[in-house]
């Protein structure tokens, strides 16, 4: 009896796989739908690069084709470009390849006092849009805001624990990369 049930568990049928969803987060007041598609973000300012490769999956793993990924974020001085500063800099958008990736690369963001440093996502795809923001250990920034630019603005009035939008299961995991920094992260959606 113990034998026929074991092998009645290889014939079930295999479920598809469920990978953990990405936290949704307010997308914030500073969207502009009207930026440039492209993968560098940096137009010529001062700061630490950044290069940010992402994977943007459904909720059964299976890569997401053809969706349009914004990324935006404050440049060195914590301002928003098209918001508190001309420009469009540090925006931009790219359409997923077969594989459900796109990269950017872009700077590593200043910071404002209400808020700790953080990278602000925007998918959309079939119709829906999801949002989220992703953020940066302290260790990273100690070390980034002790540089220029950003030095002369000192560290974030706000760490992350005091930020009342953080979560710890959308910090990013840095690792150094020539001048500056790589991250690699997965968006699973929700649909």
């Amino acid at each position: 009896m113990k034998r026929r049930t074991l092998l009645g568990l290889f014939l079930l049928p295999l479920a598809r796989a469920q990978c953990p969803l990405t936290p949704a987060l307010t997308e914030g007041p500073y969207f502009l739908r009207d930026v440039p598609r492209r993968q560098d973000l940096r137009e010529g300012l001062p700061g630490i690069p950044l290069r940010l490769a992402l994977a943007v999956q459904d909720h059964t793993c299976r890569p997401l084709e053809g969706a349009r990924v914004d990324l935006w974020h404050t440049d060195a001085l914590g301002r928003y470009s098209g918001v508190n500063a001309p420009g469009v800099f540090c925006r931009g958008w790219q359409p997923t390849d077969g594989r459900g990736r796109v990269e950017f690369l872009t700077l590593f963001p200043g910071w404002y006092p209400s808020r700790t440093p953080h990278l602000h996502l925007r998918v959309e795809v079939g119709g829906r849009s999801f949002a989220t923001q992703l953020f940066f250990p302290e260790e990273v920034q100690r070390q980034v805001y002790a540089q220029p630019p950003y030095a002369e603005r000192g560290m974030p009035r706000i760490g992350n624990r005091q930020d009342g939008i953080f979560r710890a299961d959308l910090l990013l995991s840095l690792r150094p990369e020539g001048e500056g920094y790589r991250a690699d992260f997965a968006l699973t959606l929700p649909f």
